[in-house]
Formats: C-alpha cells, sequence, structure tokens
C-alpha cells in the first residue's frame, strides 16, 4: 500500500509561500497561451495507449489507463506513433523536448550540495526563449520534478541565455530527497495553477519509472494506474480552478520512454537501448486548436514537440530539428524547417545533411564533388540519415553517416552507421564494424599506407552504460579495399563524445571528450587524447593523456570538442574549455607524435565562443564560431597571438562550419527553421 501523500505546502517552500494569493472563484480575465508538459517517465504505450494486449497488465492500454481515457482523451487528439529517435533515458529524452534537438547528453545524477554544474545543454532552451521574447518572470517558467536528473534542463550555456526556468524538485522534508510517488507533483503543479498559473511548465513524474527499475513486480503496473488517476484528477482540478486558463492552455501529456518488450517476467524493468518499447511513448495533446477526440497515427517525435509549443507561446525556437505536424497542430503558424543543416568537406568533396518535409522521410545525406550538387548517397526512404563526414584521399572518397529506420529488425529500432567508397561516379557500401551506433554517432576519418581509419564514440546506448556486448568507449578501425575492416581497437571512456583522429608518422592519434567516473562525471569532462601505433594493418593503444586545463583555467573547467591536425611532425589539439565566465578556445601541441602534450594556451577573444561547435583547424591557424551581439562570426588566429581575425557570417546563429585554405562554408540562419550554406572568407 502506497504511503499517504505529504501535504504540498510543507515539502514544497517556493509553492507554499504562494498558497492563498489569488481566489480561484473570482471571475477570471482572458488568459494568455500557456503550455503545460507532463512527462510520464518510463510509461510504456502498452499500458497506456496501446490497442494490443499488454504483457504486464494482459489488457490494453486504453482499458488500463481507464481515467485519462475517459476525462483527457475526449478533449485531446490522441497519438498512437509517437516516438523517441534519440536516447531513451530520462536526461537526453527531456532535453529533446525543451530544445528540439537531439544532443550528447549523459543521464548524469546531480551532487545536490553542489548542484548541476557546467553539465548543460549548449543550445538554448524553450524556457529561455520564453523568457526572452515574453519577458516572463522565473515564477512563470516552471520545471517541476521528483527527481535531480532534470536540474540542469533549466537554462543553457548559449551565449547570452541562461534566464532559464524556476526549478523545483518536490521533496520529502525529513529526508530532503524526493519524495517517492507522483501524486504530490501533480498536486504542487495544481496549487500552481490556482496561485500563480505558469506560462510554461515542464513536470516530471518519475515515480513509475522508478518502480520499475526497483520495486516489486506489481509495482510498474501500480504505478501506471496511480498516474493515470492522478492525470484525471488533475486536469479536472484544472478546468474547475481556472476555466479562463484552462481554455488558452496546450496541454501535452507524453513519455520521455518506454520500457523493453520481453518474454520474461521482469523485462519492463529497463530501458535505454533501441528497443520498440523504449522508443515507442504514448501521447496525448490538448487544446490550441487541436482536434478534440482524434486518435492520430502518424509519426510523431520528441523533437516535434518543441516548436509546436514555441508557437502556441507565441516564441520562436529556430534551432529545433523538429518537423511540425499539421495533421496534429492545424493551424498552428509554425514555419517548417528547411535547408541543410549540417556540412562536411574534404578536398572535393562536400557533404551535407538535407531536411526533407516528409515525417515518414525526414532528412538525406548528399555528397557533391567539385561543387557540383550532390548525389544522395542515403538510403531511399529513410526516415532520417544525419551527421556526415567525408575523406577525399589518394584512395578515394570516403562518406561516414547514421540512419534510423522505422520498420523494426528483432524488436529494435537501432541508429545505423553507413560508410560508403567512391570509385569513379559509383558509391559502393564498406559495412561497419559495429550493428548499432548512439543516435549523436558521427565518426572522424583519417588515411594512412592507403588504409581508411575511423574513430567514433562506441556508445550504442547513448547513455554511458554499457551495451549489450558491455564495449563502451572511443572505437578505432581501418577499412582496406578487398579486405574490410579491421577489429576495433578501444579506448575505455565515461560517455565518450567528438571523435578527432589524424594520421602521423607512426600511426594516428585520436581523441575524444570524457569524464574520469562516477559519481562525478558531470563535473570532471575532459578531453581525452591517445596515440595509436599501427603495425601490419594492425592498431594498438599507447599511453593516453587527459587535457583538463586546469593549469588555464583553473579546476572544474569543462573540456570538450578536440580538434586535432598535423603540423610536419607537430600534432596539435584544439578545445573549448568552459566555465561559469563562458567559452575558452584553447590549444595544446605534442612532438612526440601524442604521447606528451604542452601546456595549454588561450586563443585571443573574438567575441563569445559557441559550446555547441568544435574549433577546426585550417594549416597552423585554430577557426572557430563566436557571437557578438546579434551576429555570428569567424575568427582564426595562431596559438600564441596576440588578436583574431574574424568575419561576419552574416546571421546570428551558426550551425555548422568547415575550413580549408581560408574558406569556409558555413551553415547559418535564414529565418526561422530555414538554414543555408554559405561561403566566407578572410
Amino acid at each position: 500500500m502506497r504511503a499517504r501523500a505529504l501535504p504540498v505546502s510543507s515539502m514544497f517552500p517556493m509553492l507554499g509561500a504562494l498558497l492563498g494569493c489569488t481566489d480561484p472563484g473570482a471571475t477570471e480575465a482572458p488568459s494568455p497561451p500557456s503550455v503545460i508538459v507532463i512527462v510520464l517517465d518510463g510509461v510504456r504505450t502498452d499500458e497506456f495507449t496501446s490497442t494490443t494486449r499488454s504483457d504486464v497488465t494482459g489488457t490494453t492500454g486504453e482499458a488500463f489507463a481507464a481515467e485519462t481515457w475517459a476525462t483527457v482523451a475526449p478533449d485531446a487528439t490522441v497519438v498512437r506513433a509517437a516516438r523517441n529517435d534519440g536516447v531513451t533515458i530520462t536526461a537526453p529524452a527531456h532535453l529533446a523536448l525543451v530544445t528540439g534537438q537531439v544532443e550528447a547528453f549523459a543521464n548524469f545524477p546531480v551532487d545536490r550540495a553542489i548542484g548541476p554544474g557546467l553539465y548543460r545543454p549548449t543550445l538554448p532552451t524553450l524556457f529561455e526563449a520564453a523568457r526572452d521574447q515574453l519577458g516572463l518572470r522565473a515564477e512563470e517558467v516552471l520545471l517541476l520534478s521528483n527527481t535531480e536528473l532534470l536540474a540542469p534542463l533549466d537554462r543553457s550555456l548559449y551565449p547570452g541565455a541562461g534566464r532559464g526556468a524556476a526549478a523545483d524538485e518536490v521533496t520529502d522534508p525529513e529526508t530532503g530527497l524526493p519524495v517517492g510517488e507522483d501524486g504530490p507533483v501533480l498536486e504542487a503543479l495544481l496549487r500552481r495553477v490556482e496561485t500563480l498559473p505558469p506560462r510554461l511548465a515542464v513536470v516530471n513524474l518519475h515515480d513509475v519509472d522508478r518502480a520499475g527499475h526497483y520495486g516489486e513486480p506489481e509495482d510498474y503496473a501500480e504505478g501506471v494506474v496511480d498516474v493515470d488517476e492522478q492525470l484525471a484528477t488533475f486536469w479536472e482540478g484544472v478546468q474547475k480552478a481556472r476555466p479562463a486558463y484552462a481554455e488558452s492552455l496546450l496541454l501535452v501529456v507524453i513519455a520521455d520512454h518506454g520500457r523493453h518488450r520481453h518474454d520474461d517476467d521482469s523485462g519492463w524493468r529497463n530501458h535505454g537501448d533501441a528497443c520498440t518499447g523504449c522508443r515507442e511513448v504514448p501521447l496525448f495533446v490538448v487544446g490550441g486548436g487541436v482536434d478534440a477526440g482524434r486518435v492520430l497515427d502518424e509519426t510523431v517525435s520528441l523533437v516535434d514537440l518543441a516548436p509546436a509549443l514555441a508557437a502556441h507561446l507565441g516564441v520562436t525556437l529556430p534551432w529545433a530539428e523538429g518537423l511540425p505536424s499539421p495533421a496534429l497542430f492545424p493551424g498552428f503558424d509554425q514555419s517548417a524547417r528547411s535547408g541543410e543543416v549540417s556540412v562536411a568537406a574534404d578536398g572535393a568533396l562536400v557533404a551535407t545533411q538535407g531536411w526533407l518535409d516528409d515525417p515518414e522521410q525526414r532528412s538525406e545525406v548528399r555528397v557533391g564533388v567539385g561543387g557540383e550538387a550532390g548525389t544522395t548517397v542515403s538510403t531511399a526512404g529513410v526516415y532520417a540519415a544525419e551527421a556526415p563526414t567525408v575523406l577525399d584521399g589518394a584512395t578515394g572518397g570516403r562518406v561516414c553517416f547514421r540512419e534510423l529506420a522505422l520498420e523494426p529488425v528483432d524488436g529494435m529500432l537501432p541508429w545505423v552507421a553507413r560508410c560508403l567508397a567512391r570509385t569513379g561516379d559509383t558509391w559502393a557500401d564498406m559495412g561497419f564494424p559495429d550493428a548499432e551506433v548512439a543516435p549523436f554517432f558521427a565518426a572522424a576519418l583519417a588515411e594512412r599506407d592507403g588504409v581508411t581509419w575511423a574513430a567514433w564514440p562506441a556508445n550504442p546506448r547513448g547513455g554511458g552504460e554499457a551495451g549489450v556486448d558491455g564495449r563502451v568507449g572511443l572505437a578505432v578501425a581501418g577499412w582496406t579495399e578487398g579486405v574490410g575492416w579491421s577489429d576495433p581497437v578501444l579506448a575505455g571512456a565515461i560517455f565518450p563524445t567528438d571523435a578527432a583522429i589524424v594520421a602521423t608518422d607512426t600511426g594516428l592519434v585520436a581523441a575524444f571528450g570524457t569524464s574520469f567516473g562516477d559519481p562525478d562525471s558531470r563535473y570532471t569532462r575532459h578531453v581525452r587524447v591517445v596515440p595509436v601505433a599501427i603495425t601490419d594493418g594492425a592498431a594498438a593503444l599507447g599511453e593516453e593523456t587527459n587535457l583538463t586545463l586546469v593549469g588555464l583555467l583553473g579546476e572544474g573547467a569543462r573540456v570538450e570538442r578536440p580538434a586535432l591536425t598535423r603540423d610536419g611532425g607537430v600534432v596539435r589539439v584544439a578545445m573549448l574549455g568552459i566555465t561559469e565566465a563562458g567559452v575558452t578556445v584553447a590549444a595544446s601541441s605534442s612532438e612526440d607524435g601524442g604521447v606528451t602534450w604542452s601546456g595549454a594556451v588561450a586563443l585571443p577573444e573574438g567575441g563569445l565562443p559557441f559550446p555547441h561547435l568544435a574549433p577546426a583547424w585550417d594549416s597552423a591557424e585554430v577557426v572557430w564560431g563566436t557571437l557578438v551581439g546579434e551576429e555570428a562570426r569567424l575568427c582564426r588566429a595562431a596559438p600564441g597571438a596576440a588578436e583574431a581575425r574574424c568575419v561576419e557570417v552574416g546571421s546570428a546563429r551558426l550551425q555548422r562550419f568547415v575550413v580549408a585554405d581560408g574558406v569556409a562554408i558555413v551553415v547559418r540562419d535564414a529565418g526561422v527553421g530555414a538554414w543555408e550554406t554559405a561561403t566566407l572568407s578572410w
């Protein structure tokens, strides 16, 4: 039997102080548009929206979540094909909801005595857009939960942002820990609606997920029953207490991820991989012109919600990758994202990721040679193709990217890596060593002695935890025509990201972002470099070096996004160092093939460097993106230079860039949701 809920005012001080400020029975003036997103953490479609029988309950989701279907569904459009296409874990899934982006973001725990620290999103959140564009106070923008995992999502590291949500945990006053039930969270939210209605609230109900992982076998299903009843009570309470607010409200009820489907009794305990039960999530949308009492089968992704929520509030969220759904949100004034949002170039090859406007086929990868428009190299009709990298080597052209299909394979919906080799005008499949890759996979490519080498974050679940084969780290493997891929070597890591690789006289040097280890992983992000010796086509890892930038920036800097180059016998690395004061671009060098590294030096200031963009090398100079007022710029300087030389991008927002021989190809904002490529030079 579940314990009785604590009084809301005793466990949630900020709300307690606000109780009684408003008479809910008073005549209400019309309310401005508002948004509440309620996230049912870890609830499968099987127990909430599915029309097939659940292996846990023995009945359909509609029958099991009867209160929500009786109370909320008649006012809602219910989406049966909603999905999490990214990482099926709490923190990165919520990041997708509030930014409209899939970002490499770990589910690192938060030390309550320290707070989230610098491990936050790198691109603006919906919270910041609402506060900045609508002039809202902190208390009008709410991030509410009974888990510490969401604390870092209240604001981002983006230059000029930072006025984010009022983040609150509903805690037990005796233990200081999150309450173990979801009812008190919805009670607290309803009190807010009664006293100080939020214009934007994202609310996580964590108990079902917690019960699934750690409770008794019956606790997961009982948790779903509880939250079903509590949702119905909340929605009835909002309409009774604030009818004008309810009329202007866009209410979204969704799960961040689901759970496994297995034949055994405890399969539903876990999630985090690409299982269909993990990707498929229940979704109810109420208000904002959404059709009431409708069931929709169109594919809707977590990232699709962010631009729709922004449109209802009357703000723009240009970074959102989501595709507006006219079927779900008829009449919403949303600009469909368009253009090319990722670019890679080497020699005569230029690869781009282009947006498509079909919800069943969202993006494709094209490769052009010598300035031509480009040939589509991604699989025809595939749901998504993203993050191309290219190599124009002596043995021919190479391109690698990631793809996601809509059709399950053995109960999984995995991201897979595609690598292709160009001979003449033909691109041929190279295969890939890993059957599944992370939703943020991007390969770094290099050539040495006729062998194509790739480095990538081997992290198929995308959450830093070991995958099915137990491997997490930076993988390095070589591909030879007629032979295929060598066995990958793995540099172990905690949540590896941002691979870089360069060929040397003796082998290779690889670099990547990682952490030192639990429980302080979120506070110890740094760049790790490792030399790779090559003997008879086989790779062997040398001694690793961790670049923390302590000598340059002091303790606690977050170091990310390495870029490597070779200058004769010298290997150089550039990286970003993130502190409370902002972002610093730094560089270090090695004269012995990556074994020992010089003390890092900071590049001169050229504005506020972007935290989402890795620097790049152009000959012996570092190039990086910055923001100055309302203008994005590309700056360049050699390590040790006194000043940077900068050129304006022609937009306030810079999505990607590549540079060679003093010429840069940039992806810049061309209007809300629209991106374009342009060429700049110094």
